[in-house]
C-alpha cells in the first residue's frame, strides 16, 4: 500500500487517480476473490466528491482471474460509476461535427 491510503476507522480511503498504486506490490495472477480478500475495506473516491466501495466496482467484472496489472486496470477501470469520470460524454478534444464548424472554439 502505499502511504497515501487514508484510514478511517476500518476503511481505508483511496483516491481514484491512486488506485493503480494500491495495486502495485500485487502479485499476478490473482483471482477477484483473493483481491477482496485484501481490499474489502476500501473505499475509492471521485472528483467531485463521490466515492464507491472497491468490492462493486470489482465484482462488475464477475469472478475473474488476472493474469497482469494490466487486466485489473482494465477491470477497474470498466467497472466504476459514470461519477468517477467526470461529466459523461464530454471532452472538449472532440473534433466538431459537420454543421458546427463556425460555433467551433478550440481550448488550450
Amino acid at each position: 500500500m502505499t502511504d497515501d491510503l487514508e484510514t478511517t476507522g476500518e476503511l481505508r480511503s483511496l483516491e481514484m487517480n491512486r488506485i493503480n498504486e494500491m495495486f502495485s506490490e500485487q502479485e499476478f495472477p490473482v483471482t477477484t476473490e483473493e483481491l477482496l480478500e485484501e481490499f474489502d475495506d476500501v473505499i475509492v473516491n471521485y472528483p467531485g466528491g463521490d466515492s464507491e466501495m472497491l468490492r462493486p466496482i470489482l465484482e462488475t467484472s464477475g469472478s475473474e482471474t488476472y493474469d497482469t496489472s494490466k487486466d485489473l486496470q482494465l477491470a477497474v477501470l470498466n467497472g466504476v460509476s459514470r461519477n468517477a469520470v467526470g461529466r459523461p460524454r464530454y471532452s472538449d478534444r472532440d473534433p466538431p461535427t459537420v454543421g458546427d464548424e463556425e460555433d467551433f472554439q478550440q481550448s488550450f
